[in-house]
């Protein structure tokens, strides 16, 4: 995975309240540089009030205009010949509520708008209708963008989960069970091609922001080539009986002729992103490509970081294609990834001497995380270093032997 510092700086993050909050502070201004001027509450709200209904009623009317075409045309294919359902979709109920409230301040009040007023309510309206209805108030593509996010409505969102539900979720949770099968199939071996290191039953996926997705890794670095496949997965999927799920192991080697070994593959999803960017029927262009690669990076991150079946048995690597001229990119991308996983994990929980060699093992592959490290060395009765934190017999603080009372004192 990128630098958390590189992925701030790359990966767009959720929108925040930001214009609302500028927008009440100019209101807040103006109302206090008019409250300066004119000094007079009730002279500004009477002012305020057919701006505030021509606006309320311009978005009734608007909604009418939308609610003839969807009545006419789409009224059974789209709303299922739903009166609900056509009202939800044309009619804001927020400007409904707005016309109601002031309605009733108004009569509440006591005084009725002047016929003067109520034109100038009607023209305010049409004049709303017309902006909207040639798109003179149209959302921009920001507004489009935050509501396309904040509703999961973008093509990144649906590839995200529809990578994850028809694939990762299937895929991950046997991903150890696979590799234990593998080891156990190279036990006679040479040591060659074992996967023994403890982030090795993770899959490594690989996320070039131009979407573009080569079909051998190899293509693009020769230093990282395939070595072998996984035992493959079978299981019963939408009426395709015993679908087969494989994934290979791949070899990189380092600068020093070092060979390293995982589980490694491309987020097929945007081989879809990119042929869409192909399409001339399809308005998706290289800036757009590249946001729904960033907005698919962030939303696949967060579907893995709340699924308790995929959690930690999967890598993102996002990958940054202004460095990709470079022959050995490829690589060193992965291998900062590798190392990145051995600095967060083991030196908290092992000492590089109580580390497990690929034969103290039998070639059994370390589970993902801690916990599962220490489990599987507790399987091993190699529990040197855990240990030392769990005593022989449970004591309470006041059974505590004496020659261990200073250093619990202290």
């Amino acid at each position: 995975m990128m630098p958390v510092s590189v992925c701030e700086s790359v990966v767009p993050r959720p929108r925040g309240p930001l214009p609302r909050v500028c927008g009440l502070v100019i209101t807040g201004v103006y109302v206090l540089l008019e409250w300066g001027f004119v000094s007079d509450v009730t002279r500004l709200i009477q002012a305020a009030e057919p701006v505030l209904y021509g606006l309320c009623v311009g978005v009734v009317l608007h909604g009418v205009c939308l609610l003839a075409e969807e009545a006419t045309s789409h009224f059974t294919q789209r709303h299922s010949n739903s009166v609900i359902s056509l009202l939800k979709a044309c009619v804001c109920w927020r400007a409904q509520a707005a016309v109601c409230v002031l309605a009733l301040l108004c009569v509440f009040r006591g005084s009725a708008l002047s016929w003067e007023e109520m034109g100038r309510v009607l023209l305010i309206a049409i004049c709303y209708v017309l902006l909207k209805t040639f798109e003179v108030l149209a959302p921009s593509e920001v507004e489009i963008s935050e509501i396309c996010e904040s509703r999961q409505m973008n093509v990144a969102h649906g590839l995200a989960w529809s990578f994850y539900q028809g694939y990762l979720k299937l895929v991950l949770p046997l991903l150890e069970d696979g590799v234990e099968k593998y080891n156990q199939k190279r036990h006679n071996l040479p040591a060659e091609g074992a996967l023994t290191d403890p982030w090795s039953s993770r899959l490594h996926i690989l996320l070039p922001l131009s979407a573009s997705v080569c079909a051998h890794p190899e293509d693009d670095d020769p230093r990282v080539s395939f070595h072998d496949h996984l035992p493959p997965s079978e299981m019963d999927r939408a009426g395709v009986r015993k679908r087969v799920f494989k994934n290979s192991v791949y070899s990189i080697r380092d600068e020093k002729g070092q060979v390293h070994y995982c589980i490694l593959e491309y987020a097929t999803p945007l081989l879809t992103l990119y042929q869409m960017s192909q399409e001339s029927s399809v308005a998706f262009g290289l800036p757009e490509r590249r946001q729904q690669v960033l907005l698919f990076y962030r939303a696949l991150r967060n579907i893995l970081e709340g699924s308790l079946e995929c959690r930690n048995r999967c890598r993102l690597i996002l990958l940054d294609d202004a460095r990709a001229g470079e022959p050995h990119f490829l690589s060193s991308q992965i291998l900062n990834d590798l190392q990145q996983q051995d600095r967060e994990e083991f030196p908290m929980a092992l000492s590089p001497v109580d580390r497990p060699t690929p034969r103290e093992d039998n070639g059994t592959m370390a589970a993902n995380g801690t916990n599962g490290t220490a489990a599987r060395l507790h399987d091993n009765k190699s529990m040197s270093s855990i240990s030392l934190m769990i005593s022989d017999s449970p004591h309470t603080l006041r059974s505590v032997p004496e020659e261990n009372s200073e250093t619990v004192t202290e």
